[in-house]
C-alpha cells in the first residue's frame, strides 16, 4: 500500500474516531485512536508497534503484576527481530513492544540439525511461558519448509531464562550462560542434554539417525499415539503422519490459576498440548520440576525428544485428518469440574475462528453445545468449520468497524482473579497483514460455559471492567445483537485490501452483521428476534430466551466499545450468552445511543 493510501486510511479513520464529542480528552478514545487509527505508523522498528504485529499471543503475568505477551515471529515487511516478540503492559490496554526479542537467534544445534541447519528459513512459533522456582520456562515451537515447499520440518523445544525479558536460553545451554539458572538447576538437581521435547516432519522417520526402528514405528503405527482406528489412518493418507510440531500449552487451572498436577506412575507431571491439522491435537506429560517429557508406561523421565519413545509424544483429543485445528489450549475449572479444550481453526488469512468444546476428563471427548465431538464425529477436512461452539468469530455491529481471524488464543487467571483471553484479529478496514492484539475478559456461566465479552478488555483511572449490579431499568433499550453461525457452505470473497476473491467457508469467513433487537424494562424482546429476557438479583446474570432458536444464559456488564466508528460515547452495556442444551451457539449485543 503506498505512501498516499496509507495517509488517506489514516486521516479518515481520524475523521470518524474524532466525531466523537470528547474524543480529545476520552482516554478510551485516545486508546483506539492510538491501537487503530494510527496502525500505518506502527510499520517502523520493533519497538514502535504496540499492539500491531502480535501473531499467537501467548499471555502471561508476572508476580508483580506486570502483563507479558510472548508471539511468534512476525513483521510488516520484515522489520521484526526474529525469536518470538514480547510486549509488556500494566492495564491490558497499553502495550509496549520491546525492541529484543525472547531467544535473541540462541539457537540450539539440536534443533539446527532436526531443521537441516535450515537457519535463514527457520522461524519461531506460539510460545508458552510459566514461572516456578524463580526461573522463567518458555516453550515454542521451531519450524522450516526445509525439506520441500508446504512440507515443514518441526520441533517445539525448551528454553529458560531468569529474566521475564530474556535472553532464554535452550535448555541444555542454560546453566553455561547465566549463573543464576545454573544455581538454581543445580539446587534442584536438573540437567539438559538436549533441549528439544517433542519433534515432527511431513515424511517418514527412517532417516532420523537416533533410532531408525523408532522412527518408523512412529510414522507407521498409528494405534501407538492415537486412539483413531488403523483403517481410518489409511484413509487419511498424509495426515497420518503424527501431530503438527508448534503450539505447545499447559493445562492450566483457570480458578486458581496453577498447572494441574497428574500422577504417571507416582511422578508428578504437567499437561501439555500441542499439534496441528496433521493427527490432530495432542495431550502429553511432562515432569513438573525439569519440564522434560515422561513416558506415560512407566513414569520415566525422557532426557530426548518425546518421539523417540512409543506413546509419550501424546494421545490425540481433538482435531486430525485434515481438520484444520490448531492452536489448542486446554484449561480446567476446578469449580465446576469440567476441562474445556479451545482450539483455532480455518485459514488463518480468510476464516480463521477459536472454537470450545468441553468433557469431564482431560482426554476427553469434548463436545461442544450442540453435542457435537470435537474428535470422534467422522472429523474431516471439510466438516470441522461446524463443530466446536464459535465463542468469538468475525463480525461487525451496525456502522462500526469489522473484524475477523480472531485465533491463536491464550487464557490465563490474572493475580486479582480475572480470566483474560488474548487472541491475534485481522481486520475488514485495513488490508490483511495488520494484525493485532487483543484481550477480553472471560466468564463461566451458571451452568458451566465460558462466554467472552467481546468488546475488548478496557480499565482507566474512572472505570474496572467487571460483574456489578445493574439496574434492569439501565438495561432495557435497543441493542446491536451478534447469534453466532457455524457451517461448512464456501462462497468467494474479498476481505479489505484484498485484490481477487477468495474462497471462504461462509459462516466464518464472512463477518457475521448484527441484527437490531429491544430489550424492554418489562422483560419482552423484539425486533430481529422474538422473546422473554431476566435480570437475576445479583444485577449481572442475565438470560434471554428466543422464540424458535434457544435459551441463552450468560451475563450483562458495563463494557467500552473499541469498534465503534461514531458517536458521544464509546462506554455501553453489553451482554454474553450461551445456549448449552440446543444449538450450541453465543448471542451477544451492545447497547445502542439513543
Amino acid at each position: 500500500m503506498n505512501k498516499v493510501v496509507r495517509a488517506g486510511l489514516a486521516a479518515a479513520f481520524t475523521c470518524s474516531f474524532l466525531s466523537s464529542a470528547f474524543a480529545a480528552k476520552s482516554d478510551v478514545d485516545k486508546a483506539v485512536l492510538t491501537k487503530y487509527a494510527n496502525a500505518n505508523s506502527f510499520n517502523g522498528s520493533q519497538d514502535v508497534w504496540g499492539p500491531l504485529n502480535c501473531h499467537d499471543p501467548k499471555i502471561f503475568q508476572d508476580d508483580d503484576g506486570t502483563y507479558y505477551v510472548y508471539s511468534t515471529d512476525a513483521a510488516i515487511g520484515g522489520a521484526g527481530q526474529k525469536g518470538l516478540q514480547i510486549r509488556k503492559s500494566t492495564d491490558l490496554v497499553h502495550w509496549e513492544s520491546l525492541s529484543k526479542s525472547a531467544i535473541q537467534r540462541k539457537w540450539d544445534k539440536d534443533w539446527l540439525k532436526w531443521v537441516h541447519f535450515n537457519m535463514a528459513q527457520a522461524s519461531t512459533w506460539a510460545p508458552t511461558v510459566i514461572k516456578q522456582n524463580g526461573l522463567y520456562y518458555l516453550i515454542h515451537g521451531i519450524i522450516t519448509d526445509s525439506r520441500a515447499p508446504g512440507n515443514p520440518d518441526a520441533a517445539i523445544a525448551l528454553t529458560i531464562s531468569s529474566s521475564p525479558t530474556g535472553p532464554f536460553w535452550p535448555a541444555a545451554q542454560a546453566a553455561s550462560k547465566d549463573p543464576k539458572i545454573a544455581e538454581i538447576l543445580k539446587k534442584l538437581g536438573v540437567s539438559y542434554k538436549q533441549s528439544n521435547l517433542v519433534r515432527y516432519t511431513w515424511y517418514d522417520r527412517s532417516w532420523d539417525d537416533d533410532d531408525p526402528s523408532i522412527a518408523n514405528q512412529y510414522c507407521n503405527n498409528l494405534a501407538n499415539y492415537d486412539t483413531h482406528t488403523g483403517s481410518e489412518a489409511d484413509t487419511a493418507g498424509g495426515w497420518s503422519y503424527g501431530f503438527g510440531g508448534i503450539d505447545p500449552e499447559f493445562v492450566t487451572d483457570v480458578a486458581t490459576g496453577k498447572n494441574v498436577e497428574y500422577q504417571i506412575k507416582g511422578r508428578k507431571c504437567w499437561g501439555l498440548t500441542y499439534g496441528s491439522w496433521k493427527g490432530g491435537i495432542a495431550l502429553m506429560y511432562v515432569d513438573s520440576v525439569s519440564l522434560k517429557p515422561v513416558n506415560p508406561a512407566d513414569g520415566t523421565e525422557i532426557d530426548a525428544p518425546a518421539d523417540t519413545v512409543p506413546g509419550a509424544f501424546g494421545t490425540a483429543i481433538a482435531g486430525g485428518f485434515g481438520a484444520a485445528y490448531e492452536g489448542a489450549q486446554v484449561i480446567y475449572n476446578s469449580e465446576n469440574g469440567y476441562y474445556y479444550c479451545f482450539v483455532s481453526m480455518g485459514n488463518l488469512d480468510w476464516d480463521y475462528r477459536v472454537g470450545v468444546g468441553r468433557s469431564k476428563n482431560v482426554t476427553g471427548p469434548y463436545l461442544d453445545g450442540s453435542g457435537k465431538n470435537m474428535y470422534l464425529d467422522a472429523m474431516t477436512a471439510s466438516n470441522f468449520h461446524e463443530i466446536g461452539s464459535k465463542i468469538i468469530g468475525g463480525h461487525v455491529l451496525d456502522k462500526g468497524f469489522s473484524f475477523r481471524c480472531q485465533g491463536g488464543q491464550s487464557i490465563l487467571r490474572s493475580n486479582d482473579g480475572k480470566i483474560l483471553f488474548a487472541c491475534h484479529a485481522r481486520t475488514n478496514f485495513l488490508p490483511g497483514y495488520y494484525f493485532f492484539l487483543q484481550v477480553h475478559q472471560l466468564f463461566f456461566t451458571d451452568d458451566g460455559w465460558p462466554v467472552l465479552n467481546q468488546n475488548e478488555y478496557y480499565e482507566d483511572k474512572n472505570f474496572t471492567e467487571k460483574l456489578e449490579a445493574i439496574k434492569a431499568s439501565d438495561i432495557a433499550g435497543n441493542y446491536d445483537a451478534i447469534l453466532t453461525v457455524r457451517g461448512v457452505d464456501v462462497a468467494d470473497y474479498k476481505p479489505f485490501g484484498q485484490a481477487d476473491p477468495v474462497s471462504v467457508v461462509t459462516a466464518d469467513g464472512i463477518p457475521t452483521e448484527s441484527k437490531q433487537i429491544s430489550l424492554s424494562a418489562d422483560g419482552k424482546v423484539s425486533g430481529s428476534y422474538s422473546g422473554t429476557w431476566k435480570l437475576e438479583s445479583d444485577g449481572y446474570t442475565f438470560s434471554v430466551s428466543l422464540d424458535g432458536v434457544g435459551n441463552f444464559r450468560g451475563y450483562v456488564l458495563n463494557a467500552v466499545d473499541w469498534a465503534k466508528k461514531k458517536g458521544k460515547n464509546r462506554r455501553t452495556i453489553t451482554f454474553t450468552a450461551f445456549d448449552g442444551e440446543k444449538t450450541g451457539e453465543y448471542f451477544w449485543g451492545n447497547k445502542r445511543e439513543k
